[in-house]
């Protein structure tokens, strides 16, 4: 029996649907007259690589658009991170890099595609140098999921990785400039946060600073995640290996950007944009493919909360300029 949901999620409207909804969202939240012309372009092009992720992958066994609508909900019920270039940036290198990374997959030897995976990360370091962090969880899931981790395809990632910083570094080294990249790079010990944990009402400080828009976007990504990740993991036998490898690589890394985010909340809006994209092909995997009366009233929710989330994301800082 299709539901509502099934027939959403398999409706050729969805994604044109969906992606007039993001740009009115964005006209909306100021994209015109604050001219963010830059981080609304990075949004239409991680946009179109969540679709392009979803087709050459086959990340649905049946046709659905539903991870690019996902993407573009998820990113639209947290419009304060529009007016932030570096988010968008982000998102998109992140989106980027696991085009090639997905086609490294049981090949150790593939290592252009490795370089290529890491490049866009590499771009990303530029804008937000703690990204690197991930890097010990990228190389973990080439071992254990991807199976294409090499002493080669080690030092590709190595050099996509360290790519973009030769044509940074001619600029200071032209410019005479040596105290900007010791500081880009003396920024990635800041740590202070962490030890905030042993203090628990300097950590309830610290997370009231970030008002109830984000705590709520922030809940609400990580319940869909949640109900994704268990959906998968409960039928992943239904997937192809292949397949299941892909969704692993989604959790694994919405998992470190969970914890990442607790631990270090300085970085919280950088650290959504990477969850968002983690979240987008699971909660489209749990959409698509339940048909139950539950999981559609569950479907009817997550789109009634994230109908909310987006006004109230959009009048809130309308109203705050009254």
């Amino acid at each position: 029996m299709k539901r509502l949901q099934n027939k959403i999620a398999g409706s050729r409207l969805s994604l044109p649907t969906m992606a007039i909804v993001g740009v009115a969202v964005w006209m909306l939240a100021g994209a015109i007259s604050q001219w963010l012309w830059l981080q609304f372009a990075c949004f239409v092009f991680s946009s179109y690589i969540m679709v392009e992720l979803n087709t050459t992958f086959v990340l649905l066994r049946t046709y659905s658009r539903m991870v690019s609508c996902a993407f573009i909900m998820l990113y639209c019920c947290s419009a304060f991170l529009f007016p932030r270039a570096d988010c968008g940036i982000l998102a998109l290198c992140y989106a980027a890099s696991l085009m090639p990374f997905f086609h490294s997959y049981q090949d150790r030897l593939s290592t252009g595609w490795t370089f290529y995976a890491f490049l866009p990360i590499g771009i990303a370091s530029l804008v937000w140098q703690q990204v690197l962090f991930f890097l010990p969880v990228e190389w973990m899931l080439m071992v254990f999921c991807l199976r294409s981790m090499s002493w080669r395809t080690f030092f590709a990632s190595i050099l996509g990785i360290i790519a973009p910083y030769w044509f940074v570094m001619l600029y200071f080294i032209y410019a005479e400039d040596w105290e900007t990249p010791m500081q880009h790079f003396a920024s990635m010990a800041d740590f202070s946060p962490i030890f905030a944990i042993s203090e628990p009402a300097a950590t309830r400080a610290f997370w009231n600073t970030f008002g109830f828009q984000r705590v709520a976007s922030f809940l609400f990504i990580v319940t869909l995640f949640t109900i994704g990740s268990v959906h998968h993991w409960r039928t992943k036998f239904l997937d192809r290996v292949n397949t299941r490898m892909y969704y692993d690589v989604f959790i694994l890394n919405g998992i470190a950007a969970i914890v990442f985010a607790v631990l270090q909340p300085q970085y919280f809006d950088l650290l959504l944009t990477v969850l968002i994209v983690c979240t987008s092909p699971v909660i489209a995997h749990f959409i698509t493919h339940t048909h139950k009366r539950i999981t559609n009233i569950t479907f009817i929710a997550i789109l009634a909360l994230a109908l909310a989330l987006i006004v109230f994301n959009i009048l809130m800082p309308l109203k705050a300029t009254t």
